[in-house]
């Protein structure tokens, strides 16, 4: 199998392709003075296997067309399987109609990939399972929880208490949880689907004298994981740190949750970030070593 390495995630690629022992193609890239994107594949692929790996990081329009380009190109010009390989599935949150008149966007863009060539889709920490819903194609999303569990006991957090920051999120609590003999815990949160604001009740659990790591797939704004971190701090845990897969941290997201009293933020490399990360290439190259 050979790995074409998207624009946005050369370095990701470069990693996956050293792990399987395989050959990379690298992209040329480039935006025509209009603004259009265009791709090329600097190599040959007929006959050949491939996985494209491209991780839908901002501008996330701009990452998705090059992704559709990339895999429509390797399967004109020959490839035999093109594997979508997306870190981060944008969109993900668009999972379904909250209000009347809503695009189901996920679905939506689940057909485009398949449309483009994809035989298989893979991804790393969906926001939500549903958002795959479109795909027919075979599906694989990738628990990171096992390289973030290995980060968080180099920084001595085995036996935290991990917080999700909703209920929703607490199967992903768990996962961590359970590598780091820890309990899961969750916030309760409510938001207004017209205004976007976001309520959170004070927890209902003890974590005096206690490490706590607060874990979400996405870290974003960043409200909603600051908010959490000033409720838990009221009841006096020892120590405070927050871990994500995806960390897009727009705007001042970083200095939010580290003026709420966060020692630290650490996320994947599944995009690119100014914060500590740990690579998920492992988990892709295992992943497409069975799928080869």
């Amino acid at each position: 199998m050979r790995i074409i390495a998207g624009p946005t995630s050369s370095g990701l690629s470069r990693k996956v392709a050293e792990l399987l022992h395989s050959r990379i193609i690298d992209v040329e890239a480039k935006f025509f003075p209009d603004g259009e994107s265009y791709v090329r594949l600097t190599a040959p692929v007929r006959g050949e296997e491939v996985a494209v790996i491209q991780t839908l990081s901002r501008p996330q329009d701009t990452s998705t067309i090059q992704l559709l380009q990339l895999m429509w190109a390797a399967r004109d010009y020959g490839a035999t399987k093109v594997i979508a390989v997306i870190p981060y599935f944008a969109y993900a949150r668009q999972h379904k109609r909250f209000l009347e008149g809503e695009a189901i966007t996920a679905v939506m863009l689940a057909r485009f990939i398949q449309e483009a060539g994809a035989g298989a889709f893979m991804t790393v920490d969906a926001h939500n399972i549903d958002s795959m819903k479109g795909f027919t194609i075979p599906t694989i999303n990738i628990d990171a929880s096992p390289v973030v569990s290995e980060k968080l006991r180099e920084m001595k957090l085995q036996g935290a208490s991990v917080v999700a920051p909703d209920e929703g999120a607490l199967n992903r609590a768990r996962s961590l949880a359970s590598l780091l003999d820890g309990e899961a815990l969750f916030m309760r949160k409510s938001r207004d689907r017209v205004t976007g604001k976001i309520d959170i009740a004070d927890v209902d659990f003890d974590v005096s004298g206690k490490n706590v790591v607060i874990f979400d797939d996405v870290i974003s704004t960043g409200g909603t994981v600051a908010e959490s971190i000033k409720i838990i701090r009221r009841h006096n845990p020892a120590r405070i740190v927050v871990a994500c897969v995806h960390a897009l941290l727009v705007g001042d997201a970083l200095d939010r949750v580290l003026a709420a009293g966060a020692e630290e933020i650490i996320s994947t490399d599944t995009l690119p970030t100014i914060v500590k990360t740990v690579s998920v290439a492992p988990l892709i190259a295992e992943e497409l070593s069975r799928s080869a």
